[in-house]
């Protein structure tokens, strides 16, 4: 039986490869205009739960990514439901959905409340820091049709939280990023942007060596400094998890990622997850869940933490193990190279092991027995 950090399969599914924004920063290569068929959707939902019973996964936890995955339409996620209702497995599925906001109508938010999907926006943050970046075809910002949006699902009760990504406009504007999620009483995760997939747009934006620690530490700082009305920050609350209790919660930080996660594309073109575009590991249609995570580049993956010499030594390795091999393979074109945020991870760690020595430092001590 898998372990407590790994009792859960991660399936990453996109419906769809199109998007109806066009922002400064994507990494999606947009490929094809076609929705899943079912029978791609139906074979991918089966093989993953055959193969997480047979490993002694208790959850599947199931994330509706893209693209826009809302494109694929709402009877595309109504089909989804009725397939894993017939799968009749002792297995639980979780449900968390990515998008960008603009196509929730009642309906969806109604059938999201129903299925108990835990919604992530995307939203960097105050208006003139969003609609810089995150822009639709007539190159006009998105930031107040999303919160539009956003009250759809307040109405219906969804799990909903946002998703920021942070470019070289965000540096310096740590405690504004966070006091606009604190007001908007809402919990928040930051993600470092990546090369996207047009460099003459997106390279202007790209963080340099050691930013987006210091934004991680300037937003910490804003965190952990909050009195009253504190929102959840990831990855930060889950850095500070690992830090205390000595295990990684963040997939990006796990000795390996392979065998316990999987995307799929439309197509039905399978990839470690939905933020690789390659290597293709196969295709669902012609290989079970086991025969493609035993492809040679997951068993890559699976030794990668060990083959990082430069890592052995360093004291955050139990909570790191080098870091993500997308970001590795997108900045470094090696999938087998350290995270380039190694840096990053450094300034961060570093600073929430002050503030749990400080914290202890000033902490009264427990009265005898």
């Amino acid at each position: 039986m898998p372990g407590d950090a790994n009792d859960a399969f991660t399936l990453i599914l996109e419906p769809v490869k199109r998007c109806n924004l066009s922002c400064r920063y994507c990494y999606s290569d947009g490929a094809g205009s076609g929705v899943m068929s079912r029978q791609t959707l139906q074979t991918a939902l089966e093989k993953t739960a055959r193969y997480a019973e047979e490993q002694g996964f208790r959850e599947i936890h199931i994330l509706w990514h893209g693209g826009e995955p809302l494109l694929a339409g709402l009877e595309f996620f109504r089909v989804a439901m009725k397939i894993l209702h017939g799968l009749a497995l002792d297995l639980r599925f979780h449900h968390y959905l990515q998008t960008n906001g603009l196509l929730l109508d009642h309906d969806f938010c109604a059938f999201f409340h129903d299925h108990e999907f835990q919604i992530g926006v995307s939203l960097d943050g105050p208006q003139v820091l969003h609609d810089s970046m995150r822009i639709g075809a007539d190159g006009q910002g998105s930031h107040a049709a999303v919160l539009e949006k956003v009250r759809l699902l307040e109405e219906q009760g969804v799990s909903a939280g946002f998703n920021a990504v942070v470019t070289r406009r965000s540096l310096g504007q740590e405690q504004a990023i966070y006091r606009y999620f604190q007001g908007l009483g809402y919990g928040f995760r930051v993600n470092p942007m990546i090369p996207g997939r047009h460099p003459e747009t997106s390279a202007p934006y790209l963080l340099k060596p050691g930013e987006y620690g210091a934004f991680l530490c300037r937003l910490f700082d804003a965190w952990a400094g909050t009195e009253r009305r504190r929102v959840t920050v990831s990855p930060l609350a889950l850095y500070l998890e690992a830090i205390a209790g000595g295990v990684p919660y963040e997939c990006q930080q796990r000795q390996t990622c392979a065998g316990s996660h999987l995307g799929v594309k439309p197509s039905g073109d399978v990839v470690l997850c939905s933020r690789f575009e390659t290597p293709l590991l196969g295709n669902i249609h012609d290989h079970e869940i086991g025969e493609l995570v035993a492809s040679p580049f997951c068993e890559d993956i699976r030794r990668r933490a060990e083959a990082l010499s430069d890592c052995q030594k360093c004291m955050h390795r139990p909570i790191c193990h080098g870091g993500c091999p997308l970001n590795a393979l997108v900045f470094c074109h090696d999938h087998m190279a350290k995270d380039p945020f190694c840096k990053d991870y450094q300034l961060i760690f570093a600073r929430i092991h002050r503030a749990l020595a400080d914290l202890q430092r000033t902490s009264p001590a427990c009265p005898e027995p």
